[in-house]
């Protein structure tokens, strides 16, 4: 995040990777830094219409974040688009441990799955300590890991 003060205005320049986010309290400001951006970068970064994983839609009057692409999107990335649904995020009762079950052979699939998850705690709440717990098993999973992440994008 980059946030440069001039007199009493800020704008703040958000950069993720590819993703951009530019704002401030000045419209006069915010337009002459797109244009230097433009004439340097060759490219108008245009409105906000998604930025890591949320979606933005604005009218006249207010503007609304959503999430609902990036999960559909998740869910058809890793076939859970036709599971049945659960209403938890988690089993009642079950504590996941660093021993139980078998370590996964090819821990590439969990590390995606739950990498992918972790840009959801920001809109859903209802399952970021579920995602908090599994991102714990990053460095080691094991298949009762990988069915708790599972069971997170069936409650999706």
């Amino acid at each position: 995040m980059f946030v440069l003060r001039i007199g009493s205005h800020i704008p703040i320049l958000l950069i993720y990777v590819d993703d951009i986010i530019l704002t401030g309290s000045s419209s006069k400001l915010l337009h002459s830094f797109v244009f230097a951006l433009s004439y340097q970068f060759d490219k108008d970064p245009g409105d906000l219409h998604y930025f890591l994983g949320i979606q933005v839609q604005r009218d006249s009057m207010s503007i609304s974040l959503s999430q609902d692409k990036y999960v559909d999107d998740l869910l058809h990335k890793f076939h859970f688009h036709t599971v049945k649904l659960v209403t938890t995020p988690s089993a009642a009762r079950i504590l996941l441990s660093l021993t139980d079950g078998e370590l996964l052979v090819d821990p590439t699939e969990y590390r995606n799955m739950v990498g992918a998850l972790q840009y959801l705690t920001m809109t859903y709440f209802d399952i970021a300590y579920a995602i908090h717990v599994v991102f714990q098993f990053m460095h080691a999973p094991r298949t009762t890991h990988l069915h708790a992440v599972k069971r997170i994008f069936r409650r999706l």
